[in-house]
């Protein structure tokens, strides 16, 4: 049995799930702005975090109560429930997935910077307390077939999970306690971060260069007053040069 632990005070309409919203640059002049990406590993867990809540106890009836209580970030939830000593975790409405990140790896190659390997970890827990009935048995199967699918349409609309989120492994529970019957799924995830500093210590500079563009071209930027460049002349900059060292030719 689940032991009703002292609650968190935790509000009550902390129900929905919780977006981050990417920072945004001053648009000036209606210049046009490049879109900052957020954490990846973050983006991968609300993006399957919102999968697993979409799905229903009936995938054919949207009306249907919802298939899983409790969506979490996996952090040993589970294992303080079974513990021999006796569950020490807060109430947990069941069914629950719980999600995690192993194995974590970044690629140091020179034309990889920013990219990463995971394994992503769904383990999903039902509580269904009948599991030796012929239909009731293979419920698990069942609900990783759902979650798989789910994932694999969210491919379509989820941009955290189009670089790779393929399955990988499967794993149901060779024993159970306490009513609860886990059951793991692995999905290899690609992730990269190429564009997070991108507009780390930012500073806006406005640069001329003469004889091209000059101040007067736009003066409206000319905040300091530093009037048009007399050098490099045009003849000084524009001009054909060997774009390898020649030897010098041999006198007749």
């Amino acid at each position: 049995m689940i032991v009703e632990k002292h609650k968190l005070n935790t509000q009550d309409n902390l129900t929905d799930t919780i977006e981050k919203s990417p920072t945004a640059l001053v648009d000036k002049d209606n210049t046009t702005l490049e879109e900052v990406e957020n954490n990846p590993l973050e983006d991968v867990y609300m993006a399957v975090r919102r999968v697993l809540e979409s799905l229903h106890t009936n995938p054919d009836d949207e009306s249907s109560p919802k298939l899983f209580r409790t969506v979490k970030i996996d952090n040993g939830q589970f294992e303080r429930i079974v513990r021999t000593r006796g569950n020490t975790e807060y109430g947990i409405a069941f069914p629950a997935a719980f999600i995690r990140f192993v194995n974590v790896r970044y690629l140091v190659a020179q034309q990889r910077i920013g990219e990463g390997r995971a394994t992503m970890r769904i383990r999903f827990v039902l509580n269904d307390l009948n599991n030796g009935d012929d239909v009731v048995e293979t419920h698990g199967f069942r609900v990783f077939q759902q979650i798989n699918d789910a994932i694999q349409d969210a491919k379509d609309y989820e941009a955290a999970l189009n670089e790779r989120c393929n399955l990988t492994y499967f794993d149901m529970p060779e024993s159970l306690d306490h009513g609860v019957q886990p059951y793991w799924i692995d999905y290899e995830i690609w992730f990269r971060t190429s564009s997070s500093f991108q507009y780390r210590k930012w500073v806006d500079r406005y640069l001329v260069m003469p004889p091209f563009t000059n101040h007067s071209d736009a003066p409206e930027h000319d905040t300091d007053a530093h009037g048009d460049h007399d050098k490099p002349k045009i003849e000084e900059v524009a001009k054909f040069e060997p774009s390898v060292n020649t030897l010098p030719e041999d006198n007749v």
